[in-house]
């Protein structure tokens, strides 16, 4: 709940996935030994921590933690990530197939959301194929490269 003119209110969905859509990330890494994690998370300035840890009570998972900048002139950040794959499984891709997102975001949550699929599907089983790797790969390289998206990322080597 969030303190409005002196009433306690819980944070609407269609406020969550406003929020996503202007500040969140779907992102996938693939590590050095191929394994791939999965994070959704969401940054804001130090002025607005009280939202993340509302968006944390919202969906009863993940952390929120400050994040210092390493570059010259900027500020730290606070975040709200969600790294945990039950979590990404069971709360965070159910939210956001129920509520839409419109945006360029829902792009990287459809890669996000095929992903997550192959993953999951693969965890009885050590590594991952050459196919499902490349499509992986493939997937990977199309999220978070929208125009206004502050966390793209480079494509890996």
């Amino acid at each position: 709940m969030i303190n409005i003119k002196g009433k306690y209110v819980m944070l609407p969905a269609s406020y969550i996935v406003g929020f996503t859509e202007g500040e969140g990330c779907f992102l996938v890494s693939i590590r050095a030994d191929n394994r791939i994690d999965l994070r959704f998370f969401i940054s804001q300035a130090e002025g607005n921590k009280h939202l993340l840890l509302k968006v944390k009570e919202f969906f009863k998972v993940g952390s929120v933690y400050q994040k210092s900048s390493k570059r010259a002139g900027h500020l730290p950040a606070w975040v709200f990530e969600v790294t945990k794959r039950d979590d990404i499984y069971k709360v965070i891709i159910p939210f956001f197939q129920k509520n839409k997102l419109y945006g360029y975001k829902a792009m990287s949550f459809e890669a996000f959301e095929k992903i997550a699929k192959v993953v999951k599907g693969r965890q009885d089983k050590r590594k991952l194929t050459t196919k499902e790797f490349q499509y992986i790969y493939d997937m990977k390289l199309g999220m978070n490269k929208h125009y206004g998206s502050l966390s793209a990322g480079k494509p890996l080597a």
